[in-house]
């Protein structure tokens, strides 16, 4: 298998309801996709494509432990949720081509994926909160 240092994509997809609350995708070279905030009752609709510094990228892959590497390849549903219906997919692309993800189902009220799996997403937020917030504003400012 792979290992952190191998990846060169990464993409998150968290759906609540069956609609998109957060949406992240970055590359090794700068690329960036980016898409809601991940909160339950997410608006921001709007899918913003760009480049940022490679830097967040490689920060960001730094964050890949070894508990969520172990989810690789698996798939969990909670066998009875509580709340709205949330879908997190968490994919990471290597340089060989293989990619390899962990997806869960689970209720916004109920117990969601084990801990390495949430911090790895908090930490994809985190790191691309600056460049959607900018990207965000300078959007809204040139439609005034």
């Amino acid at each position: 298998m792979a290992n952190e240092k191998d990846v060169f994509g990464i993409m998150v997809r968290l759906l609540v309801d069956g609609e998109t609350s957060l949406f992240i995708m970055l590359g090794d070279e700068g690329s960036i996709t980016r898409k809601g905030t991940g909160a339950v009752d997410s608006r921001d609709g709007e899918l913003f494509i760009g480049r940022t510094d490679p830097a967040i990228f490689q920060q960001l892959r730094q964050q890949i432990g070894p508990e969520l590497l172990g989810w690789l390849g698996q798939r969990r549903q909670d066998p009875q949720p509580r709340g709205k219906i949330c879908e997190l997919t968490v994919m990471l692309k290597y340089a060989n081509g293989e990619e390899s993800a962990t997806a869960w189902r689970y209720g916004a009220e109920s117990q969601g994926p084990p801990p390495g799996v949430c911090q790895f997403v908090i930490a994809a937020v985190n790191a691309t909160n600056p460049w959607f917030e900018e990207f965000k504003a300078g959007t809204r400012a040139g439609r005034a």
